[in-house]
């Protein structure tokens, strides 16, 4: 384990419609493998950012940026398990892309009309600090904190990109942030393009049987405005089921006896959803423990230290030269000691 004895496991799902699931893994799995982890001198970490992105992060168009982040992050610190999906009847918030690479944006540009490249430059911004450049989403502000404005906004944004996207020869990984929605997004990145998933990735569906298709379950599955199941998210939805299903056999439990109550739906499920991920991610994570224990002493310090050190300059910039003098005088030849001096917190 290149890890600092941690289990940091991402939990992938949509919000609304997968709340008990969630609430019961929080109250009754994750404790138990936190004590499972603790008793061999290891820490778990559950990361579920249904509940951890703020509503300023989201105004700021920083919701995915998070998110895929926060899954690299996992996948960094705990070889495996890293990561679990939850999918229900809903395929979720199709978001807008929060950055476009300069080369994608110029070339879906050439088949738009004048006004629709005014109004797509109009809220994404060339930003030439990026390496490589890239077009940024503005923020939300003012009125378009606003959900029911900020809807108009996206849903146009949403129609433009995709009518320019669909003219350009794109490779599929990079329409994926057109086109899909973000657990999907966050599903190719923690498991259907990750080459080991079969070994650790476990997947968790949940179907409901008499459930209406009105605005009376639209906490539970995908509605157009006009309050109609909406049959292109229900198609996409079906095609990710179906992939995990190809790309993870034998990693997919599901659980198909959930009825429509008429205000919600029956909760039977989830006793044995718990069992199951419980013991899914318990299995993982004792042969990575007997690992552990197998590794050197003097490895397994140098390997803390690797990764505290990545924890901590995750998000560092700058001080180029700085660095560049320590690194050639530690890969050199001098013996003399090299202080590095500066005042507290600096």
């Amino acid at each position: 384990m290149q890890s600092s004895k941690t289990f940091r496991v991402f939990v992938s799902s949509t919000f609304s419609d997968l709340k008990s699931e969630r609430n019961a893994l929080q109250e009754q799995v994750f404790p138990r493998l936190r004590e499972l982890c603790e008793q061999h001198g290891c820490r778990f970490q559950a990361i579920d950012l249904r509940w951890g992105v703020s509503e300023e992060a989201g105004f700021d168009q920083q919701t995915m940026r998070i998110c895929l982040g926060e899954v690299e992050r996992c996948q960094q610190l705990s070889p495996r398990p890293n990561f679990i999906v939850l999918l229900g009847d809903r395929y979720g918030w199709q978001p807008l892309p929060y950055e476009i690479p300069v080369a994608d944006f110029d070339a879906l540009t050439q088949y738009l009309d004048p006004e629709e490249s005014t109004f797509l430059e109009t809220w994404y911004r060339r930003d030439e600090n990026a390496v490589s450049p890239v077009y940024d989403l503005l923020p939300r502000e003012g009125e378009f904190e606003e959900h029911c404005s900020w809807r108009l906004v996206e849903k146009e944004l949403h129609r433009i990109l995709r009518k320019g996207v669909d003219k350009v020869a794109l490779p599929d990984d990079a329409r994926l942030k057109y086109f899909s929605s973000a657990t999907e997004q966050e599903i190719y990145k923690g498991a259907l393009d990750e080459p080991d998933a079969r070994e650790h990735v476990f997947c968790f569906f949940r179907g409901i049987s008499n459930i209406p298709q009105d605005a009376a379950a639209k906490e539970f599955i995908d509605l157009t405005e006009e309050g109609c199941l909406d049959e292109v998210a229900h198609g996409s939805l079906t095609k990710l089921k179906e992939k995990l299903h190809h790309d993870l056999p034998g990693n997919v439990h599901e659980y198909n006896d959930c009825n429509w109550t008429g205000s919600g739906i029956t909760t039977d499920h989830i006793e044995q959803l718990c069992d199951n991920v419980y013991q899914e991610l318990s299995d993982i994570i004792s042969v990575e423990l007997a690992t552990l224990q197998q590794i050197d002493s003097h490895d397994q310090e140098i390997a803390n230290h690797a990764a505290f050190a990545d924890e901590r300059s995750h998000n560092f910039t700058g001080r180029a030269g700085i660095q560049k003098l320590i690194l050639s005088y530690v890969s050199g030849d001098s013996t003399i000691p090299l202080a590095v001096c500066g005042e507290s917190g600096s």
